[in-house]
């Protein structure tokens, strides 16, 4: 899944999730804000999805829910600080090797352009590391 939002001048990737992984507008399921992001399936896969009514009462359902709500806000925003300290504090390259380290498979499954974009970067210069290093 990618979580992608479309500007005039061209679309930025924010996520490409794999699979077993959550996607979601944190500020829209949280604070009732319309959602910024579009979510595109980039390969077959299974979606499930909730109401946010029925977020709501998944409380009274799962006695341990607010417990686990809190680990899962938590680790979004632990691994959000980790991809913005390697967009400020790695070099394309390093940001390159780092996310074929996490996610292979994401280089057989996903196009390019889309790949750069969440790495921040233009897709020559992903194309250029691509031909320059081999795993």
């Amino acid at each position: 899944m990618r979580v992608y939002v479309a500007t005039p001048e061209k679309e930025v990737t924010q996520w490409i999730s794999t699979k077993g992984y959550f996607v979601t507008d944190l500020a829209g399921i949280i604070f009732h804000q319309p959602t910024r992001w579009n979510i595109q399936a980039l390969t077959n896969c299974e979606l499930y999805t909730i109401q946010k009514t029925d977020y709501n009462n998944l409380g009274q359902l799962i006695p341990e829910w607010h417990h686990l709500e809190k680990l899962f806000i938590a680790r979004c925003f632990t691994f959000l600080e980790d991809r913005i300290f390697a967009l400020l504090s790695m070099t394309a390259e390093e940001r390159y090797r780092h996310l074929f380290k996490q996610s292979p498979e994401l280089f057989n499954q996903v196009p390019l352009q889309y790949l750069a974009s969440m790495m921040g970067m233009m897709p020559e210069t992903l194309s250029r590391l691509r031909k320059r290093i081999v795993f």
